[in-house]
């Protein structure tokens, strides 16, 4: 028995460790539409690579917690008990427990003081990995198909299988997505957009714009975005929206977020 208390014990320090790592690595890490048209590493191991290590080590730890309650089901009814030695679940330490991870909850959930910043921080920390130059035209470009990327930039689709082919990138077809030609001529989708003459300038959004705050009306006007066209493609999405709507409103009705809103309607 005291051998698998071991076992138990290391196997969750261990997988603590190694979700510790993955999830501060997450913490920093740039957003996934960023990673993604950057082929963004860190230590030889991209984004979807760390989020899958944490993931699974997340259940391991889980696993390895459920065998340590067990095995210490004694110790732990323990901290149950009063002075008298009698089940209760308002002993000091109880309370304080409980009432801690609340106030994190809660915390997270309405933005208090403290938990907003923190949040902010960490926002500041993944829009930092973002320069001007590495900037999708829009987001998720590389899941887009190279003729529905040719739609969306304005930019002739065979002028696109010409410059791509001049500059010696093979298997390049209509179908086919950015990323997919990117992972075969092992490149980034970004050094792909790099080889191409795109003639729609889109209106550059960047984090921490404040885009959440604009009503649909004000954005539109802002970004050279035709409203009724954004209102279609909206209700089409399946949101009822008004020009009065904040895009915030709009993007959390349509669970996402109000620069992937704008992006989307530009």
């Amino acid at each position: 028995m005291n051998s698998l208390r071991r076992a138990t014990s290391l196997t969750i320090t261990f997988s603590f460790l190694i979700m510790s790592y993955t999830g501060f690595i997450l913490f920093i890490a740039p957003k996934g539409r960023v990673a993604n048209w950057t082929n963004w590493e860190l230590l030889g191991l991209d984004k979807t690579q760390y989020g899958n290590l944490h993931a699974t080590f997340m259940v391991l730890f889980f696993v390895g917690v459920c065998f340590h309650i067990y095995l210490n089901w004694s110790p732990l009814m323990s901290y149950f008990k009063n002075k008298s030695r009698e089940f209760s679940l308002l002993t000091k330490e109880f309370v304080f427990a409980f009432l801690l991870n609340l106030f994190f909850v809660l915390g997270v959930l309405f933005y208090w003081v403290g938990f907003e910043q923190f949040l902010d921080f960490q926002d500041n920390m993944k829009a930092s990995w973002e320069k001007k130059a590495d900037k999708a035209p829009y987001g998720h470009a590389e899941l887009s198909s190279v003729e529905e990327f040719a739609k969306i930039t304005g930019t002739d689709v065979n002028t696109i299988v010409e410059q791509l082919t001049a500059k010696n990138i093979q298997g390049v077809s209509l179908e086919k997505t950015i990323e997919e030609i990117a992972k075969e001529n092992k490149k980034s989708p970004f050094e792909l957009f790099e080889m191409i003459d795109v003639k729609k300038k889109m209106s550059a959004l960047k984090e921490g714009g404040g885009y959440g705050r604009l009503s649909l009306a004000e954005a539109c006007n802002q970004y050279n975005i035709d409203i009724d066209k954004a209102l279609e493609i909206i209700k089409e999405k399946g949101f009822v929206a008004t020009q009065e709507n904040t895009v915030r409103e709009i993007a959390d009705a349509l669970h996402t977020s109000p620069i992937q809103l704008l992006e989307m309607l530009q």
